[in-house]
């Protein structure tokens, strides 16, 4: 018993810098998985975002095909300025 105090007491300082070192590690593993839970988070919600755009992207592309079609001009003319095809009788309640 009286070695195991003698070393103890001759070594205490690797003792301290072994226990430095472990707190040192646990804090830098600790930071390390917030870090990786909050990008993760970020990751999740830009992809849902993308998601979103592609959405709206894929929406607008259909708009823009949709003027080409006369119909849909007839039917955009119709609802929005209240023209009439040929040979329709425009009727207006007051």
């Amino acid at each position: 018993m009286r070695s195991f105090e003698r070393i103890l007491l001759k070594n205490w300082w690797v003792i301290v810098f072994v226990s430095m070192a472990t707190g040192l590690y646990a804090q830098a593993v600790h930071k390390k998985h917030c870090l990786e839970k909050t990008l993760k988070e970020k990751v999740t919600h830009l992809n849902a975002l993308k998601e979103n755009r592609e959405v709206r992207n894929q929406e607008l592309k259909l708009r823009l095909q949709s003027f080409d079609d006369p119909e849909w001009m007839e039917l955009v003319l119709k609802e929005k300025l209240g023209v009439t095809g040929e040979g329709e009788l425009k009727v207006v309640f007051e």
